[in-house]
């Protein structure tokens, strides 16, 4: 690996790959973004000034996937400012930009989309979150061009005018525009957010034909939708001047109202931006101006440090109303898990297409494993299947989680979701070594993967929506440096992106999940949709046939589902066994033989006259090509038993 050195600001810079191509359609280099972060340095710096920076991260190039970061990583220089959330008494340190020397950093570590928050830490107190200004991001539905949405800029300018805001346009480097407007006087983020919500709702209601201000997909098409919601202090927009991890090296780029106004509006390339720059300066200039700040603690080592209890305003700011919201415990005060959280049972997926859906949505992992709650209470740990099955018993090395989470010596109670994996020496979750992990030689890694978190330190979180919960998750510390625990980060949108990584990944598949939506026990959902990359199915095994020359060993197992009269056959499964799985299965299907078909079909009388009937009670998992004209599995193969699911489950 090629290294230099850069000094800038008085920082000396290792920088490595400089001639790494990060847009492969531009051919557009590392070393050509270093050089345009110290070149815009002076005029994107104040958009930036005292706000912590969520950083989505491109390594290996804008043509491969990305990664979003909140946490600095190891390795940070000490010179980077640190601004630290604490999350219930759980931190989550961000970086806060100060100099062209900070922006060449985070170009070296292929951070090349900065988002910030509206509100500033310099104007923040520990209890209240404040903003000087507010943004609009319009976002143009399908079939909406950029001047359509341009023209709808236009409009909240004037409606701006007339309220005696000034306002600005940023082209966001993607599909649409910001619209900012510096307020007279300093706000909390939550009266920032209903200013910008009333002029989104009245832009709307003046036109209803060409803008929403609603998020339903449904609602957006020809539309312009105004997301007004940015300026919750959960949110955070690219920043101005920032790139874009675009195929081509787009960035948010400032414009004027004369230019909004004419046809032909387009968004602009880095090379672009520093061209205007050099020629009119700064065109945001009159968006950050000199405000009085509020006093902020100051921790060692000049980390500003705030306990906002992130997660309980969310919580009592968004809770609907009909429910009375309870007061967050104490520092020294433990609260039981509400019994009907006891009771949960993990929300499940429908099997809608995810194609075409908008951003409203985010999309996780589908992993090859074992679904589970975790349920830690007291110090001890309990991992519960769909079914309701207790599998903490199967998985001892699980039980780390409850030695995780602890603060200042007493245990924390928490309700999570993630699924049981083992992954194979390729790093790749495999079902068939999860279930045979006890009698195989083949090594594995046991993994738990959390991606979503119900209840934690006395706050019941399930009314919440989902990326209330997601933030919430992914600012947990507790499982930092814990090898067998870890919370995988989001797939990059839109869905067709989130599907081809999962496949390049070697995953099951993906989980779109509404950003909004709140946590369903034991139901599926439309607002949680799955998509495999291959053809499996769980089945019932309803008979078994002995294999050649032996009737002490399983030939073929016969299979179905349960259907409205009773098993309906699907067919013999007889390959993808190992000798041992083999062994195993017939041990445990001897007890449950019976002297009638369990299927409710006609089985040919060959299969059927040397088949050994079974009590329908235990799930396996098939993996097949596709279906036979009869409704049965075409080449179907044997994945392993679902000791978390039954047959009613299906």
């Amino acid at each position: 690996m090629t290294r230099s050195q850069l000094e800038v600001d008085g920082r000396r810079i290792a920088l490595s790959n400089l001639e790494k191509v990060l847009y492969p359609e531009t051919g557009t280099r590392k070393f050509d973004v270093v050089d345009y972060c110290i070149r815009i340095a002076d005029a994107m710096l104040p958009h930036l000034a005292s706000r912590p920076v969520t950083r989505k991260r491109w390594p290996g190039g804008t043509e491969s996937a990305p990664f979003f970061e909140k946490t600095l990583p190891a390795g940070t220089p000490e010179w980077i400012a640190r601004f630290t959330i604490e999350h219930s008494e759980r931190k989550t340190g961000y970086p806060v930009v100060r100099s062209a020397a900070d922006l060449v950093w985070l170009a070296q570590v292929a951070a090349l989309e900065l988002h910030v928050p509206q509100w500033r830490i310099d104007l923040s107190d520990d209890i209240d979150r404040r903003t000087d200004r507010i943004v609009l991001d319009l976002d143009p539905g399908p079939d909406v061009s950029l001047d359509e949405c341009a023209r709808v800029a236009v409009d909240i300018r004037d409606l701006l005018d007339d309220a005696g805001l000034s306002s600005f346009p940023v082209t966001s480097g993607s599909k649409g525009i910001h619209v900012y407007a510096r307020l007279s006087t300093l706000v909390k983020s939550e009266s920032a957010r209903a200013v910008a919500k009333q002029i989104a709702t009245a832009m709307a209601q003046a036109a209803p034909r060409t803008v929403t201000a609603t998020m339903a997909k449904a609602q957006r098409e020809g539309r312009v939708f105004i997301d007004w919601s940015q300026n919750t202090a959960a949110k955070t927009t690219l920043a101005p001047y920032s790139l874009r991890g675009q195929p081509r090296p787009y960035a948010a780029a400032p414009r004027t109202w004369d230019e909004l106004a004419e046809p032909g509006l387009s968004q602009l390339e880095f090379t672009e931006v520093l061209d205007r720059y050099d020629e009119v300066g700064d065109l945001l200039a009159g968006l950050s101006g000199e405000v009085a700040a509020v006093a902020v603690d100051h921790a060692a080592g000049g980390s500003d440090v705030i306990d906002l209890g992130e997660y309980r305003k969310k919580k009592s700011s968004r809770r609907a109303s009909s429910k009375p919201t309870p007061a967050p415990p104490g520092p020294t005060e433990r609260q039981p898990i509400p019994s009907g959280l006891t009771e949960l049972r993990p929300m499940l997926a429908t099997d809608d297409p995810i194609d075409g859906l908008d951003d409203d949505w985010a999309y996780e992992g589908k992993w090859d494993g074992f679904r589970a709650l975790v349920r830690v209470v007291g110090g001890r740990a309990r991992l519960i299947s769909r079914s309701g099955n207790d599998l903490t018993g199967d998985f001892p090395e699980l039980s780390v989680i409850a030695d995780c989470l602890v603060r200042d010596g007493k245990p924390v109670d928490a309700v999570l979701d993630g699924e049981i994996v083992a992954l194979n020496a390729a790093g790749i979750s495999d079902f068939s070594l999860l279930v045979s992990r006890k009698r195989t030689s083949e090594p594995y890694e046991l993994r738990l993967h959390l991606f979503d978190v119900l209840y934690l330190d006395g706050v019941d979180l399930t009314e919440q929506p989902w990326e209330v919960r997601r933030e919430i998750l992914d600012a947990l510390t507790y499982f930092d440096g814990e090898s067998v625990i870890d919370i995988p980060p989001l797939l990059p949108g839109p869905a067709e992106t989130a599907v081809a990584v999962a496949r390049e990944r070697g995953w099951e598949g993906v989980v779109a999940k509404r950003r909004a939506a709140r946590y369903v026990s034991g139901r599926r959902s439309p607002d949680w949709r799955k998509q495999k990359n291959w053809n499996s199915v769980e089945v019932v095994i309803g008979g078994y046939r002995p294999g050649r020359g032996s009737e002490s060993k399983i030939g073929s197992l016969l299979v179905g589902v349960p259907a409205e009269r009773g098993l309906r056959y699907l067919g013999r499964v007889g390959t993808g066994f190992t000798d041992a799985e083999l062994d195993a299965l017939l041990e445990e299907l001897r007890p449950l033989r019976i002297s009638m078909c369990p299927f409710v079909d006609d089985i040919d009388k060959p299969v059927a006259g040397s088949a050994t009937w079974v009590l329908p009670k235990l799930v396996a998992d098939v993996a097949f090509m596709d279906w036979t004209s009869t409704g049965h599995l075409r080449h179907p193969t044997w994945r392993g038993i679902r000791r978390d699911k039954l047959p009613g489950d299906l």
